[in-house]
């Protein structure tokens, strides 16, 4: 087994990081202010969605930015590694739960990027 999309968990990596790095600057100003169970419910939901996007990339043959999205300044991406990163910014209500998100979905995203899914 090989690792094939190296990119895609690299760039999972920088988003986890950076956005993990923000609510943890969020938090110490106390100024995101949603309750827990809303926060969970929105990481779970990020995750679900950004591992099953992960498939059908990997499914496809996508590459790293597939989609770029027409916004209203003609900017924007999507994939799997962003919707995955947003979803470690939610389950950080502190900094042990954020690392402890940041390393079992990297682990679950390199997991899914070792194996073909034909």
């Amino acid at each position: 087994m090989e690792l094939k999309r190296g990119k895609n968990i690299a760039f999972t990596v920088i988003c986890g990081v950076f956005l993990l790095i923000v609510r943890i600057i969020l938090n110490s100003t106390c100024s995101f202010m949603v309750p827990y169970k809303i926060q969970i419910t929105l990481g779970v939901f990020f995750l679900i969605y950004g591992l099953a996007l992960a498939f059908w990339e990997i499914k496809n043959e996508l590459p790293l930015f597939w989609g770029a999205g027409s916004s209203l300044f003609n900017i924007g991406a999507v994939n799997s590694s962003m919707i995955v990163g947003a979803s470690i910014f939610f389950f950080a209500s502190n900094a042990v739960h954020g690392l402890c998100a940041f390393g079992i979905e990297i682990a679950l995203y390199a997991l899914i990027s070792v194996f073909e899914w034909k």
